[in-house]
C-alpha cells in the first residue's frame, strides 16, 4: 500500500514546491528581473503638467488605524500602461504638511517607484527611482492599498478609470488588513 503512494506523494511534494515557488516570486518580486521590459516604459514617464486640483482629489484611508495622516488620490490623473499604473497622491499630516508624489505600481510584479515629487511650485524628479517590492505591513501603505483595492486588477493593471473611481468609493478598510 506504501508503495502505491509513494508516486502520489512525490508528485504533491513537487507541486508544492513548484506553487511555494511561483508564491515567493510574486510576493517578493523576482528581484533579477525588476528592470527588465521598464526601461521602453520609464523612457516615456510625462509629469503632470501641475498640482493635482483640489476637486478631483478623492480622499482615501489605507488602514482604520491611519488616523496621522490623510490620503489623496488625483482622479483625473491616471496614465494606465500594460502592467503600471502611474498616479499622483497627495499626503497631508494633522500639521498641516503636505506631500504630493507622483509614482508607479507595476501590477505584474507588485512593485512601486516613485517619478517625481511636487514642491516649490513645480514638479522634481525622484533621485531614486528604482522599482522595489511592495511591503504588505505599515498603517499608512497606500501603495499595497492602492494597488490591490482600485490600481491593479490581480497582477494585470485596471484599464479602466472609471473603474479604479468606483473600486475606491466602494471600499471596505476592515477587510484588507
Amino acid at each position: 500500500m506504501t508503495k502505491k503512494l509513494f508516486p502520489f506523494i512525490f508528485l504533491l511534494g513537487g507541486l508544492l514546491c513548484s506553487s511555494l515557488s511561483m508564491a515567493q516570486s510574486r510576493i517578493f518580486g523576482d528581484l533579477e528581473d525588476i528592470d527588465k521590459n521598464k526601461d521602453a516604459q520609464a523612457a516615456k514617464v510625462v509629469l503632470p503638467s501641475g498640482p493635482p486640483q483640489q476637486n478631483n482629489l478623492f480622499p482615501f484611508t489605507p488602514s482604520a488605524n491611519s488616523k496621522a495622516l490623510q490620503f489623496y488620490l488625483d482622479k483625473k490623473n491616471i496614465p494606465i500602461f500594460k502592467d503600471e499604473v502611474r498616479y499622483t497622491v497627495v499626503i497631508k499630516s494633522s500639521e498641516g504638511a503636505e506631500q504630493i508624489l507622483f509614482s508607479g505600481i507595476d501590477c505584474r510584479q507588485f512593485l512601486k517607484r516613485t517619478y517625481a515629487r511636487y514642491d516649490n511650485n513645480t514638479w522634481t524628479e525622484a533621485k531614486d527611482q528604482e522599482w522595489k517590492p511592495i511591503g504588505n505591513t505599515g498603517y499608512n501603505n497606500y501603495q499595497a492599498y492602492l494597488g490591490r483595492k482600485a490600481l491593479c486588477t490581480g497582477d494585470s493593471a485596471n484599464s479602466s478609470i472609471s473603474d479604479i473611481n468606483r473600486r475606491l468609493q466602494d471600499i471596505n478598510i476592515d477587510s484588507l488588513f
